[in-house]
């Protein structure tokens, strides 16, 4: 499965691409120019090389000019899907606050007989967590899996590790 990535640090990401996109595109086209116009004398003569070279370099670091932009939009767009993911989870975390309770889930994850002593913690911990799943997956729909998995991740510690109930 693949690893959750928020839209947040999804944005970061490229803004961070776009900043060296764009200061690398921008830096490399000056020198390509300045080398161009014989300021910077790498070549002697005015042969084809130069030109050759510069044309291609100079389409080259225009690239990375335009990929920087692209890159730049991008984040944008992202930081506006990451507002509402942010707005989503804490309605999840909202939900899960009022309707799931520690004690309730335990005693739903219990089969015939059992008791939550016998369990070892690895099977507290997925059978907690695919209760919490199954509860969040009814209630909103249509969210992805990985987003869910890393939401019952983080709220499973905050409910059961920081309650001084170490069961994983």
């Amino acid at each position: 499965m693949p690893q959750y990535q928020s839209s947040e640090a999804k944005a970061e990401d490229n803004r961070t691409s776009a900043y060296t996109l764009l200061a690398v595109g921008g830096i490399g086209f000056i020198a390509v120019l300045l080398i161009f116009f014989n300021v910077i004398p790498v070549y002697r003569s005015a042969g084809i090389t130069r030109y050759l070279v510069c044309g291609v370099m100079g389409a080259m670091f225009v690239l990375f000019i335009v990929f920087g932009a692209v890159s730049m939009r991008d984040s944008k767009l992202l930081l506006v899907k990451a507002k509402s993911e942010n707005s989503l989870r804490s309605e999840i975390a909202r939900w899960c606050k009022e309707n799931l309770e520690g004690a309730a889930i335990d005693a739903v994850i219990l089969e015939e007989g059992e008791t939550l002593a016998e369990l070892t913690e690895e099977e507290k911990y997925y059978r907690r967590t695919e209760k919490m799943r199954a509860a969040i997956d009814n209630k909103f729909m249509n969210l992805d899996e990985a987003f869910v998995d890393n939401f019952v991740d983080g709220y499973y510690q905050e409910m059961y590790e920081n309650n001084g109930d170490s069961s994983r």
